[in-house]
């Protein structure tokens, strides 16, 4: 989950467009700072489909002018067209090589497209760049937090995994003389990503990971703790480390009140809250705060996601679709938010799609220790009249059941040494 930008940085891009403006004298400045003031205007309000043509319209005037391509890469972004954002976004790095902001939004983009080693390499050299400033390491933190959360998923949903979860909580607050955590985090995340990556290579990376950002993000709140001037951003961090590390749902909803009281109405806030409201059993909490986010701004993939969960729980599966669908979109790689599709779909009577979406989060690798997955599969399968893959299907999914309760019952997962 990516955190909100510090007003200080709007205002210092516009001070700098104005400044620009001062100076431009030729009719080809004056039209490209007349685009440029237009795209930043609808920029600022969150309306980036309004703010996208303008600012192309600049771009072309001024290839290489740092924020056409900085702002025409976040709104695009934005708009759920990373793959388009990143090329722009690039250019705005190449230019300003002194600048941490454009590294930030790679990040993003990378992360969501699932190229992970990518976005951890862009976050880091964000902190490089801004010099550990403020919006740099609350950038790189809550990236951390994010994929700490996505990857303790992962290991949630396989024994041997579960042991490994057993383990973080402690290890991550003890130093660790064999992880230099911020160097190894790209290497670990190409691992993961591999090809031919086993399970058992699978949980041991994933468990590695995990604890290297769990680091990181400690240190990161450390760091801003005893330097930031910006309370409502110490207190948004204090309460994602809540949320994510010690599963402090509570005390993560008091961090994000009192953030929301210093800075008002900012949408990561308002998601934020919603997650935390979720995960304390206050589902009608959750809905308003992520329908706040939404409201402020509309393309919040992580309140989107909260919507979709709660529908999913109510067995409101028409209700979900739309959100998932637009997550999908925004995330064409993330096999979670493609299983989820799967299941709204299979229960809404669209089994090709919701086929398409299983097997391709399946052929990630997304983890099915019990077979649930492949018997969904098998079901999607024979209604769409594969009877022979269907049977292929369900064999596995036995498979997979017997042996994750043959492994219970000889004691597996019940530490963090029992797959050994």
């Amino acid at each position: 989950m990516v955190l909100s930008r510090g007003f200080c940085r709007i205002l210092a891009a516009n001070c700098a467009i104005l400044a620009f403006s001062a100076g431009a004298q030729a009719p080809h400045k004056a039209d490209f700072r007349a685009l440029l003031e237009q795209g930043f205007a609808f920029h600022q309000q969150a309306k980036y489909v309004e703010a996208i043509p303008l600012l192309e319209k600049a771009r072309r005037l001024e290839p290489d002018d740092y924020f056409a391509n900085l702002l025409l890469g976040i709104d695009l972004l934005r708009t759920d067209r990373a793959p388009e954002a990143i090329r722009f976004l690039q250019t705005a790095a190449r230019v300003n090589p002194d600048e941490d902001t454009p590294e930030e939004y790679l990040g993003e983009a990378d992360a969501r497209l699932g190229n992970f080693a990518q976005a951890a390499v862009a976050y880091m050299e964000g902190v490089n760049r801004g010099k550990s400033s403020e919006d740099s390491v609350l950038a790189w933190a809550g990236f951390a937090l994010e994929r700490f959360r996505q990857i303790g998923e992962q290991l949630r949903s396989s024994g041997a995994g579960i042991a490994a979860v057993r383990t973080l909580q402690d290890e991550a607050k003890q130093p660790v003389a064999s992880l230099r955590c911020s160097a190894p985090i790209p290497l670990l995340e190409k691992r993961l990503a591999g090809p031919s990556a086993t399970s058992e290579l699978d949980t041991k990376t994933r468990h590695d990971l995990s604890l290297c950002y769990a680091i990181e993000a400690d240190g990161a709140a450390a760091q801003l703790n005893a330097n930031t001037r910006d309370q409502a951003a110490l207190h948004q961090l204090r309460g994602d480390v809540l949320l994510r590390l010690s599963n402090d749902a509570a005390g993560a909803q008091s961090e994000y009140k009192q953030a929301i009281r210093l800075r008002g109405r900012d949408p990561a806030l308002y998601e934020r809250m919603a997650e935390a409201q979720m995960s304390a059993g206050d589902p009608e909490g959750a809905r308003k705060s992520a329908t706040e986010a939404l409201e402020i701004d509309p393309h919040r993939r992580a309140a989107m996601g909260t919507l979709a969960t709660l529908a999913m729980n109510n067995r409101n599966y028409d209700e979900a679709l739309p959100w998932l669908a637009k997550m999908k979109a925004a995330s064409p790689q993330d096999p979670k938010v493609e299983v989820e599709l799967a299941r709204a779909l299979a229960e809404t009577g669209k089994p090709a799609e919701a086929l398409k979406n299983l097997q391709d989060a399946l052929g990630a690798r997304y983890p099915d220790e019990k077979g649930a997955l492949h018997s969904l599969e098998a079901r999607l399968l024979r209604e769409l009249g594969k009877d022979a893959e269907a049977a292929k299907a369900a064999d596995e999914a036995r498979r997979l059941s017997n042996d994750f309760q043959s492994g219970h019952r000889n004691g597996a997962g019940k530490g963090p040494h029992a797959e050994q």
